[in-house]
């Protein structure tokens, strides 16, 4: 298997009905993180290769003080890696012992991981001193927004440091501008409030009171026009639906045929009710993980496609009373709905059953 194939079946475990989250380091060194090395083409019972515990008489090292691997080449560590507990939230972790290794030896590479999500350091800002934000980042969960290409030069097979070191100043940068992009939309900032101000108002100077009242205008205009441009292209997929439906009918019966025209109605709205639900939720996720899947007698909308990280349930079969269900509580009600427009009614609680699907499996509380 390749690298992506041995990455999918690793995260096909985490998906698994049964799985249970690991209750500490070592249960996620053995079943997620050594795995993991192994499909970075690592022989992880190689001590020579793969050194477990890997301790060093440093100068800056306190005494007993180890990291969980060091990935050798020629003796020397080119990789150090920092194992957290399943739970750990990352972003939030203690570094220091990782940190101060990083600094004490060779390695220009540096990975924590809690078992599901690894993150890859390196010293682009200040020469053997490991920067504070990842260059890049490794979730199973979420293998389709993974930089995989990238990901093969930290392989065994591939590794060249050069190669990696520029290609982890791209990525730096290149998540650095999304990350401040996804901000502003969020929450535009004063300088894009007041640029905006600017450039429309009639006034010479932006006073605070003008800033003041042009902020939620800003907001406003930005939230509109992702949705124009998400309905935009829902107008393109349902021009393409009514034309794969057309050719569909032309093929049946006329029973059939009129039995069919209210699926078409039923395609059009679901779609419609997609593209609501990914414009809501733009804020909080890629919206090319928000995928639905259909039955004969509603429409989930989910997380990744995946049936039991279902966040809003479409029940649009009957013309007359269209529901929906939303996965914010433990006993959802039906809401009713006449249009897929509706919805925005409820954005909130929609944002919230998202949320809840974004959380890792077997965790009910990020630590």
């Amino acid at each position: 298997m390749n690298l992506i194939e041995q990455l999918e079946a690793l995260a096909k475990k985490l998906t698994n009905p049964g799985w249970q989250a690991p209750p500490n380091e070592e249960a996620t060194k053995m079943a997620l993180v050594a795995p993991f090395l192994r499909a970075l083409g690592y022989d992880i019972f190689n001590p020579a290769e793969v050194m477990p515990e890997f301790s060093a008489d440093l100068p800056l090292v306190k005494a007993g003080e180890r990291v969980d691997y060091a990935i050798l080449e020629n003796g020397q560590p080119k990789i150090l890696v920092e194992v957290k507990a399943y739970k750990t939230n990352l972003d939030a972790a203690e570094r220091g012992q990782l940190q101060r290794y990083f600094h004490a030896t060779k390695a220009r590479i540096g990975l924590l991981t809690n078992g599901h999500v690894f993150q890859f350091f390196a010293d682009l800002d200040e020469a053997n001193k490991m920067d504070e934000k990842p260059f890049t980042e490794v979730n199973l969960l979420d293998l389709r927004h993974a930089t995989l290409s990238q990901l093969k030069h930290v392989t065994k097979p591939k590794f060249n440091l050069d190669e990696l070191l520029g290609i982890a100043e791209e990525l730096k940068y290149v998540k650095g501008v999304k990350d401040e992009i996804r901000q502003e939309l969020t929450e535009p900032s004063d300088w894009l409030v007041k640029e905006m101000a600017q450039r429309v108002h009639s006034a010479k100077r932006i006073s605070p009171q003008i800033l003041d009242s042009f902020r939620p205008i800003v907001a406003d205009a930005i939230q509109s026009y992702i949705a124009d441009c998400i309905n935009e292209t829902l107008d393109k997929s349902i021009k393409i639906v009514e034309v794969k439906e057309h050719d569909h009918k032309s093929d049946k019966k006329d029973t059939a045929e009129a039995e069919n025209s209210n699926d078409v109605i039923t395609i059009q709205e679901e779609t419609k009710a997609l593209y609501v639900v990914k414009a809501i939720c733009a804020n909080l996720v890629d919206t090319s993980r928000v995928i639905e899947k259909d039955t004969k007698n509603y429409c989930n909308i989910t997380l990744d496609g995946q049936v039991r990280k279902s966040f809003l349930r479409l029940r649009f079969n009957s013309l007359r009373k269209k529901k929906v269900m939303i996965f914010d509580q433990d006993q959802p009600e039906a809401v009713p709905v006449s249009t897929p427009f509706d919805l925005y009614q409820y954005e909130e609680r929609i944002r919230k059953a998202l949320k809840l699907k974004l959380k890792p499996p077997g965790d009910s509380e990020q630590n």
